[in-house]
């Protein structure tokens, strides 16, 4: 099958929904399918992901950046990339209001469908070109951000070709859309008008794939975002011997959805056995992290390091002995997974779901027997103890079963997207 990605998210920028596109693409072309990518150069993310597929079979394109304005405001889109848009130290009511305003004007009507709107015009004509010159079987757009599906919907209905949207998010149901209600209804009009004209949908949770097939009457897959055992060193694990148990979380902490307090308030709850726990922090945006820890007291337990590329963190992740997760605290989260769930599940190492409501993430760790889901800070204090005891009786933190990632992997994912693929596109084509 000759399947054109179209996905502003693609390697080698690092973050968590580029990983998924990349080895989609990776194990389709493995697979023996004909695979393009058309994708945006030139992205605010680190260049540290390795792209696997060739690099011929990838259009770049540049991009309209329409947050411009805004981020030399804000300082330049380096920090915004790397830190948010900051409010702390003496100017934060004059970056409050700029913040407001930012959020009202841009976010409202200039960034719609989103902040990489401007990546469209450039987009249509490439994917025009590779269209015209190799005619694919089916286009496959990925969301984030929502204008990759405008511009498959746009491509589908120019050339007659049946295409698939992928939702990493929700669109206008999204769990953090928050822009307004007049914005609201005219997204919902939009959002209305291309999903009706896939052929078929996909998205990571089953319950998403229930509103969506609610809402569309679509065919709709879910595809979960798996681990690739390759992006792993060989039977690497936590030195054996320290008394120190060493937890990390790799990632962002979205302020005011995850709840990073419960952690903290277990430590001062350990006594003198605190002093051989370390918790270790890498990514963007731990700003609030790190003020939260000063204020319970325990910052220096905390270590806050910066983003660090993808193969790196997914060292660190088996160096751990343990590995934190925060669950969305929004009961209408319940949905989500978080990507980085499965690479923690690759890493081998047990994992500690802190806080929040029950979602499907931490009853898949539950299920699984991938690690301990802990609601109050007295439970996760409890956790501790028991692992603070057994790297004191034998050295190191025990692994969950091989069974805990079984199915779970990305080539065991693209395996389900080739089939509905397989299935809904000949149909597809039948029927035009």
């Amino acid at each position: 099958m000759r399947i054109l990605i179209v996905s502003y998210a693609f390697p080698p920028y690092n973050d968590i929904g580029h990983v998924r596109v990349g080895k989609t693409a990776k194990y389709l072309n493995q697979f023996g399918h004909e695979i393009r990518v058309l994708t945006a150069a030139d992205q605010p993310f680190a260049s540290s992901l390795p792209v696997e597929i060739p690099e011929e079979h990838i259009v770049r394109t540049p991009w309209w950046n329409v947050n411009r304005p805004a981020e030399i405001a804000f300082g330049g889109r380096g920090k915004v990339a790397e830190r948010g848009l900051d409010n702390r130290g003496v100017f934060r009511p004059i970056v409050q209001t700029l913040r407001a305003a930012y959020r009202l004007i841009y976010k409202s009507w200039v960034s719609f469908p989103d902040d990489q709107v401007g990546w469209l015009p450039f987009a249509l004509k490439a994917g025009s070109r590779v269209v015209e010159d190799w005619r694919p079987d089916v286009l496959y757009a990925s969301a984030l951000p929502y204008t990759s599906l405008l511009i498959a919907h746009v491509m589908a209905k120019r050339y007659n070709l049946p295409w698939v949207g992928e939702l990493r998010d929700l669109w206008v149901d999204f769990h953090r859309y928050h822009v307004g209600r007049v914005r609201k209804h005219i997204e919902h009009r939009l959002e209305k008008r291309v999903l009706s004209s896939a052929t078929g949908l996909v998205t990571v949770s089953e319950p998403m794939a229930e509103l969506l097939r609610k809402k569309y009457c679509k065919p709709t897959a879910v595809v979960l975002n798996g681990y690739d055992p390759e992006d792993y060193i060989p039977r690497m694990a936590p030195p054996v011997g320290s008394k120190e148990l060493r937890l990390v979380y790799t990632g962002m902490v979205y302020e005011g959805k995850h709840d990073p307090r419960v952690l903290f308030d277990a430590l001062r709850f350990l006594g003198p056995e605190v002093n051989d726990v370390r918790i270790e922090f890498y990514g963007r945006y731990l700003g609030s992290v790190r003020e939260l820890a000063i204020q319970c007291g325990v910052d220096h337990l905390v270590s806050i390091n910066g983003q660090i590329p993808y193969r790196d963190s997914l060292r660190m992740q088996q160096e751990a002995d343990a590995l934190i997760l925060f669950p969305w605290t929004d009961p209408q989260e319940r949905g989500v997974y978080s990507g980085k769930l499965f690479e923690y599940i690759g890493s081998g190492r047990p994992i500690l779901a802190i806080g929040g409501v029950r979602t499907v993430a931490s009853d898949l760790i539950a299920e699984r027997g991938a690690g301990a889901v802990c609601e109050t800070a007295t439970k996760v204090a409890m956790q501790l103890r028991i692992w603070l005891a057994e790297k004191r009786t034998t050295g190191s933190v025990s692994a969950p079963t091989a069974e805990a990632g079984a199915g779970l992997t990305r080539e065991a994912q693209a395996r389900k997207l080739e089939k509905f693929l397989a299935d809904i596109v000949p149909k597809a084509v039948e029927e035009q």
